[in-house]
């Protein structure tokens, strides 16, 4: 059946030879005979449109295209003309090959449009054709594209490096921190076992000292007494060389004399106030019995403030009590000694966290420990400095605003302690 005989009913076909050596057909149908002639012109086959990510012009085809990244996809439209063949009856055969010469798609179809999606990167070749009624084929239209290949991420690569190189920094700081952390926690160990030892040797001196106040108080005391009684028992004579008399009541007075020296020589070895009575009276018997044996230019008026229940809410080793004491007691003796004061006040204060406060101030003389340092005068400074380390505790000296100096003895409570070492 074919369109435009005189009749769609054919029932008979001829092949006859025409003259000058053509071929045809005679077709019979109801209405008479047919002659029929095919073709012999080509038809033209042209490209109407080409679209990637954008519309390209036919005159690109000669050079070729180039589909940059990430483009990966391509459709042609092409047009096929003849004489004899209406633009619908065309049939159109597309051939896709890579750049190994692969056949990588094929479409024939009456459908002018040949899609290519999902091409890998390299370079492929299309081959089209149009055929006509009587298919007789078009010359080929051939042309190359190139789907270009993603490029080389430099960006990324350059962050990858900076990244692995930041990853290994943290990874050498996070293995350095765990050495330094446990070399911290070794030497952290190391100062804690070394200031254990310091203290049982500080310890182990203030029970010598107990040991001699005990030996003198036992024997040296007594045999004073033994003597007094015996000098009562003296009668009075005159010396051998005529210029006196021995009183047996002066002889007496003496050794009374040196009897309490020695006391206050066995209560300062051992103060048994701090024993029976506690930190807070030791420190208010401190600060009085140094007045009390002060020369009398030396004298000074004082005050004392403390909190009524520092034992309570303070618990503090009987060897830190001790050390706090010899402090005071040190820096009491500088006072005496060295700054001329008309007043001195000694106060205790409870701080956060139970810490253990003690603030000494005076108005006389300036105090600056460098200058004490440099003249290298006495061994007072250094061994606040190294009783203060025994027992983890701070002290300062400052200056008065009226003049004179305030030292201050602060001891963290055990809480803050643990916290801080934690």
């Amino acid at each position: 059946v074919e369109q435009g005989l005189p009749s769609q009913n054919a029932f008979a076909l001829l092949v006859s030879n025409w003259k000058y050596g053509s071929k045809g057909l005679l077709v019979g149908t109801s209405r008479g005979l047919s002659r029929y002639e095919p073709g012999r012109v080509a038809p033209v086959l042209a490209p109407t449109r080409i679209i990637s990510r954008r519309v390209h012009q036919p005159e690109e085809l000669r050079e070729g295209l180039r589909l940059e990244y990430p483009q990966n996809s391509l459709v042609v439209d092409v047009q096929a003309a003849s004489s004899r063949t209406f633009p619908e009856q065309f049939q159109y055969g597309f051939l896709l090959f890579d750049e190994a010469n692969r056949l990588v798609k094929q479409k024939l179809a009456r459908d002018a449009q040949f899609m290519m999606e999902g091409l890998k990167p390299g370079r492929y070749r299309v081959e089209a054709r149009a055929y006509n009624a009587d298919l007789i084929s078009s010359e080929p239209l051939r042309f190359e594209f190139m789907v270009a290949g993603a490029p080389f991420p430099w960006t990324t690569a350059a962050l990858a490096i900076l990244l692995a190189l930041a990853l290994v920094a943290l990874s050498w700081g996070y293995f350095q921190n765990r050495r330094m952390a446990r070399t911290s926690r070794e030497l952290l160990e190391a100062n804690r076992n070394l200031a254990d030892a310091r203290l049982q040797v500080a310890n182990q001196a203030e029970r010598e000292r107990r040991r001699i106040a005990r030996d003198l108080h036992d024997q040296t005391l007594a045999d004073l007494r033994n003597l007094i009684l015996l000098t009562d028992q003296l009668p009075a004579k005159e010396a051998e060389n005529g210029h006196g008399r021995l009183d047996p009541a002066t002889f007496r007075s003496e050794i009374e004399a040196i009897s309490t020296e020695i006391r206050r020589i066995c209560e300062d070895l051992s103060p048994s106030v701090l024993e029976n009575v506690g930190l807070a009276a030791a420190l208010e018997w401190a600060l009085t019995n140094s007045v009390a044996h002060a020369p009398a230019e030396c004298r000074f008026e004082y005050e004392f403030n403390c909190p009524e229940d520092l034992e309570e809410r303070i618990h503090l080793a009987p060897g830190e009590r001790m050390q706090i004491y010899r402090i005071a007691q040190e820096a009491i003796n500088n006072i005496c000694r060295h700054s001329g004061a008309r007043r001195v006040r000694l106060e205790v204060t409870i701080g956060e966290g139970n810490s253990f406060l003690l603030e000494l101030e005076d108005d006389g003389r300036d105090f600056e420990p460098k200058e004490h340092k440099k003249r290298k005068s006495g061994r007072g400074l250094s061994n606040i400095l190294a009783r203060a380390s025994l027992i983890e505790a701070e002290v300062s000296w400052a200056r008065r605003a009226k003049g004179g100096t305030v030292f201050k003895l602060h001891k963290p409570g055990r809480e803050t302690q643990i916290e801080s070492t934690i």
